[in-house]
């Protein structure tokens, strides 16, 4: 299950605040140093996040690549079937009584849904109406010239550019999943044992703990301490109302 952005962006500004400060302050380097904690380790926990930052981009663009290119296919599959329909519809006029020449066609049989066997028998129907002669001679009379039979069959070829192109931003989009779920593994796991070992190590010195964001003031605000004395002022005064 891929978590939702939002989790992976706290997950990583979360290790990126620790980290930095980590490094960037003496006092918490030195305390963590006797802990096993030197520059070279937490520097290693800062690969970990850049390598999780960057997996995370990829993924975003890989998706927004994979979105793209559905919509390419969507677009692309519309064209398709309605160059599909039309020569249908007019090669059924034209050979109405013919249907040994309808299933030369492949029209024979309604058109297919299923996307792959659709561009299978679009491709047989452009192709054979193209290169059977009695079959292109009539065509070209109801105005499917050899030249507007290309123009339509490319729009088949375009669709089959498009699917290929969505099916490997499909997968593109996985691998980068999959990627960006090992990176942030990566991370997660280092700064796992990383926060343990830091309230170990800065027991003593809570402000260093809230510096590298692990410790969170719990102090209420005066507003937040009067609430519940607010609230019984209020339900007091309701029940006078009542009386």
């Amino acid at each position: 299950m891929v978590r939702p952005k939002n989790a992976l962006s706290e997950r990583l500004i979360s290790a990126n605040v620790a980290i930095s400060n980590a490094l960037s302050d003496p006092q918490i380097g030195q305390l963590l140093g006797e802990y096993g904690y030197q520059t070279a380790k937490i520097s290693e926990g800062k690969g970990l996040y850049e390598a999780a930052e960057a997996a995370v981009k990829k993924q975003v663009a890989a998706y927004g690549d994979q979105k793209d290119s559905t919509a390419r296919l969507s677009a692309a599959e519309k064209e398709a079937k309605k160059a599909y329909q039309n020569l249908a519809q007019v090669a059924r006029a034209a050979f109405v009584r013919d249907k040994a020449k309808l299933a030369v066609l492949g029209l024979n049989a309604a058109m297919p849904n299923a996307l792959p066997l659709f561009i299978t028998m679009a491709t047989a129907l452009f192709d054979n109406a193209s290169h059977t002669a009695e079959i292109t001679d009539i065509l070209s009379s109801y105005g499917y010239t050899v030249e507007k039979l290309s123009k339509e069959r490319g729009k088949i070829v375009e669709l089959t550019a498009a699917n290929q192109a969505q099916e490997s931003a499909k997968g593109a989009a996985q691998q980068a999943t999959y990627e960006q779920n090992k990176a942030m593994e990566a991370i997660d796991y280092w700064m796992s044992a990383f926060i343990k070992v830091a309230k170990v190590a800065l027991r003593d010195q809570p402000q260093l703990l809230e510096k590298l964001g692990i410790l969170k003031r719990n102090g209420k605000t005066a507003a937040q301490r009067k609430a519940p004395e607010k609230a019984a002022a209020t339900r007091k005064a309701k029940k006078a109302a009542k009386q």
